[in-house]
């Protein structure tokens, strides 16, 4: 596989291949390839933090969809806090998947089997380094991995690997009604497929906890106001902050890479569920149980109150960190018995969870 493309810079117009639908899509596609070279805090393509030659411990990290490297840094407060300052975090990269890039020029089969071969060569590498390293998958990166897991022996990665999956999200994409309103106001035809944008206004989260602007985290006396549009893809139309999104293309990649995954994770895994996660909006916790233990049979799941972005914050980090933490250390039991409870707020439920996988 050849590497991808090098976007050393935002094209000033767009794509040929890229055509305006809907009746404001050209003002949006504007202001969508303009906001590509915004200022992000973490939205960005810094892949390595610290010195893997020094450090005590290795991390890597698997972005999910329209994710990108700098995102792990939202992690380093519970990072340094649980493994303190002798840890190298690195992310997987390539080019075409650069935060500079139109999302939609990202997501084609030939630069997702680059991702996942530069992926199967961070592992090798990070191994040859560390006798054990934590893998933290954010959203439905897990699935890259899982992808890239099928290729190892089984039991070669599962003996020396941390597996740790926040914000857990589904293994595929559905129709959505929000297409069915605002493509015919901006949508665009790439790639061959259909893209719209959807509104992020706190306004809106009686109708999915994820198109909000802004949320919070409190623990004690600190607090932080957390604004999406420096964590992911986000731009400025109309006043009204937006982003673009295509159930078809990006659900033609989730079942290619899904159908690459030829076995489930048979080590442990620290898994961490939004209580009201907008991409599982209407679906029972048993289900998404299902899903998760259909790809990890013996994963530890933990539900915690917030919204899909918003349960991956430093309280709920801590927590997991420390249970990843706990098992590398000399002599500790690797052995994980699969969640039978699900848990609320910190509590354990009286619920019984059933299992599967």
């Amino acid at each position: 596989m050849r590497i991808g493309r090098r976007h050393s810079k935002v094209p000033a117009e767009p794509p040929i291949q890229t055509k305006a639908v809907g009746r404001f899509a050209p003002t949006f596609l504007k202001a969508y390839l303009d906001s590509l070279n915004d200022y992000r805090q973490y939205y960005d393509d810094v892949a390595e933090i610290g010195n893997p030659n020094v450090a005590e411990y290795g991390m890597y990290f698997v972005p999910g969809i329209s994710g990108t490297p700098g995102q792990m840094r939202l992690a380093l407060p519970s990072v340094t806090r649980v493994f303190g300052a002798q840890i190298a975090m690195k992310a997987l990269f390539i080019p075409s998947f650069s935060a500079r890039a139109p999302i939609w020029d990202k997501y084609t089969v030939e630069n997702t089997d680059e991702k996942l071969a530069r992926l199967r060569a961070d592992l090798v590498a990070l191994l040859e380094r560390f006798d054990r390293i934590i893998v933290t998958c954010s959203s439905n990166g897990v699935y890259d991995f899982l992808a890239v897991a099928s290729t190892f022996a089984p039991g070669e990665l599962e003996s020396r690997v941390e597996l740790a999956w926040v914000a857990c999200a589904p293994d595929k994409y559905l129709p959505t009604k929000w297409q069915k309103f605002f493509y015919p106001l901006n949508g665009v035809e790439t790639h061959g497929y259909e893209w719209f944008a959807y509104p992020n206004h706190n306004s809106l989260k009686r109708f999915n906890p994820e198109v909000v602007a802004t949320f919070p985290w409190r623990e004690g006396h600190q607090q932080r106001w957390l604004e999406k549009a420096d964590i992911e893809s986000r731009f400025v139309c109309y006043g009204v902050k937006w982003a673009y999104v295509s159930t078809t293309q990006l659900g033609f990649i989730a079942q290619h890479v899904s159908s690459l995954i030829t076995r489930p994770w048979n080590g442990p895994a620290e898994v961490l569920i939004a209580q009201n996660d907008g991409y599982w909006q209407g679906i029972p916790h048993e289900t998404i149980l299902t899903t998760v233990h259909k790809y990890a049979p013996h994963a530890r799941c933990v539900f915690r109150p917030g919204s899909h972005l918003s349960v991956v914050n430093p309280t709920t980090l801590t927590e997991m960190f420390t249970n990843v933490h706990a098992r590398l250390a000399p002599n500790a039991s690797r052995q994980q018995r699969p969640d039978t409870a699900m848990y609320s707020n910190g509590f354990q439920t009286s619920r019984p969870v059933g299992t599967s996988g």
